[in-house]
């Protein structure tokens, strides 16, 4: 993971972190304009996205979510950098498929430590198996596809990211606060009722028989006998 483009229109706080990400070897390029750094991100060859929400054309919510939409950016590692801290603005974000939020003013060896920590995570990511079939529920987390009883079902990025957990780690309980750390990259319990709108969201797609909440500690997905 190599080139980043930060999308950030203060020119001092851009400047400031392209600095620091090119001390650690990183191939950094610009973009003050939500439009233009889209676009540049779209036509590939970007490694990672550092994204303020605050621009002067489009907001980063609509980047997001577009570079998620399409099928040759879903996978980039996307770091929201913004002054609005707010707990609905960071659900948001992280719903619509960010990979982490650092609020501003933020410490910029944090930042650089929070881009080698997601590109750690994607490295590893990428070496685990990314396809599951228990003979009912079927996977292809590369392909982002998912499988019942043959039929595709639709799942968002994070309910998506949270099924694999559960199916790793098939009949162990997984806590609230592991997968708030692994899904989320958060450990904010004021944030843990997001956790459970995606467990609603995954059983009416897929079914309610099979994610087992264990009360006071987390869920289970049980796999067909």
């Amino acid at each position: 993971m190599k080139r980043i483009a930060v999308i950030e229109d203060d020119g001092d706080i851009a400047f400031t972190v392209r600095l620091n990400l090119e001390r650690e070897g990183y191939d950094v390029a610009l973009f003050d304009r939500g439009h233009d750094g889209l676009i540049a991100v779209q036509g590939g060859g970007y490694d990672f996205v550092v994204l303020d929400l605050n621009l002067p054309d489009l907001d980063g919510f609509t980047i997001c979510r577009e570079l998620r939409r399409d099928s040759r950016t879903q996978e980039i590692p996307i770091l929201m950098l913004t002054a609005r801290g707010s707990e609905r603005d960071r659900v948001t974000g992280l719903e619509l498929g960010a990979d982490d939020y650092l609020t501003k003013p933020f410490s910029v060896r944090e930042l650089v430590a929070r881009v080698a920590a997601i590109a750690r995570r994607t490295r590893a990511a990428a070496a685990e198996p990314t396809v599951y079939d228990d003979g009912e529920l079927k996977i292809d987390e590369k392909s982002y596809r998912v499988f019942r009883h043959g039929t595709e079902v639709k799942l968002a990025k994070k309910e998506l990211e949270l099924l694999w957990l559960l199916v790793r780690n098939k009949s162990s309980v997984i806590s609230r606060e592991r997968i708030l750390s692994e899904v989320w990259h958060m450990s904010d319990e004021v944030e843990t009722r997001t956790i459970d709108a995606h467990i609603r969201n995954l059983r009416k797609k897929l079914g309610s028989e099979r994610i087992t909440t264990v009360v006071g500690f987390g869920y289970r997905y049980d796999p067909p006998q």
